[in-house]
C-alpha cells in the first residue's frame, strides 16, 4: 500500500514524534521515507532585509534532516533527504508528486527558529490539495521520545535481541540528554546508552 512516504520537517520542537510515526508506517510497509526541509523564500527576503545572515537557514536544514535520517537509520528504514527553497506548501506538494508519494506524514504545528511560523496552515493545504493521503500529527512542546523508564527498557530489550544478546535489563536511569540502561548476561555486564530523541541505541560491554 506504501511504498514511498514523504515527511516534511522544518526542526520544529516535537517534530521528532512525527519521523516516528512516519518511520512506524514504513516498517509495517517497507516503505522508503523521503525527509523534505523547505527553507521558506519570505524567511530569507526578511533576513537580507535586517543585513543577517541566511546561510544558518541550509544548515538548520541539514541538521534537521540529518535527525530524521538518522532515527530512521535506527528502525531500519530506507531515508532519503531534500532541501528545497520556496512557498513551503508548494513545495511538499510538488516533491509529492516527483516521487509518486503514497503518503504524506505532516505536523500541525510548530515553531521554527527565526520566523516563528505556525506549521497549521501548510498542514491544511497539503490536506486539500495533495494526490495522496495525508497524515497530520499533533507536535508536542519536546523532541523527546521516550520519557519513561519503561519505554527505554523496552527498546533496550530490542536492541539486545537485534544484537544477539540473552540479557536482562536491571535498571534505566536518565542522565542529562541520554538514558543509561544496565543490563546483564549469564557471563557479562552490559551498559546501553539510548539517546532519548533519535532512540539510538549504543551497547558497551563490561566482560
Amino acid at each position: 500500500m506504501y511504498d514511498q512516504i514523504l515527511v516534511p520537517t522544518d526542526g520544529s520542537e516535537g517534530s521528532a514524534h512525527v519521523a516516528l510515526q512516519a518511520i512506524d508506517l514504513a516498517e509495517q510497509y517497507g516503505a522508503a521515507i523521503h525527509v523534505l526541509y523547505v527553507v521558506d523564500d519570505s524567511v530569507r527576503s526578511i533576513l537580507h532585509d535586517i543585513g543577517s545572515q541566511s546561510d544558518s537557514l541550509e544548515q538548520k536544514a541539514e541538521t534537521a534532516i540529518e535527525r530524521v535520517t538518522k532515527m530512521a537509520s535506527v528502525h531500519g528504514v530506507e531515508a532519503v533527504g531534500e532541501v528545497r527553497e520556496g512557498d513551503p506548501a508548494d513545495e511538499i506538494l510538488a516533491y509529492a508528486d516527483e516521487i509518486a508519494a503514497d503518503a504524506i506524514v505532516a505536523g500541525t504545528h510548530g515553531r521554527s527558529g527565526v520566523e516563528r511560523r505556525l506549521i497549521g496552515s501548510v498542514a491544511e493545504r497539503l490536506v486539500r490539495h495533495a494526490n495522496c493521503p495525508v497524515m497530520t500529527i499533533r507536535l508536542p512542546e519536546t523532541d523527546v521520545t521516550v520519557d519513561d523508564a519503561d519505554h527505554a527498557t523496552a527498546l533496550t530489550e530490542r536492541a539486545l535481541d537485534e544484537a544477539s544478546y540473552t540479557a536482562e535489563v536491571t535498571g534505566a536511569e536518565r542522565q542529562r540528554s541520554v538514558w543509561v540502561v544496565d543490563a546483564e548476561t549469564d557471563d557479562e555486564s552490559l551498559t546501553v546508552y539510548l539517546d532519548p530523541v533519535t532512540q539510538r541505541t549504543s551497547i558497551v560491554s563490561h566482560d
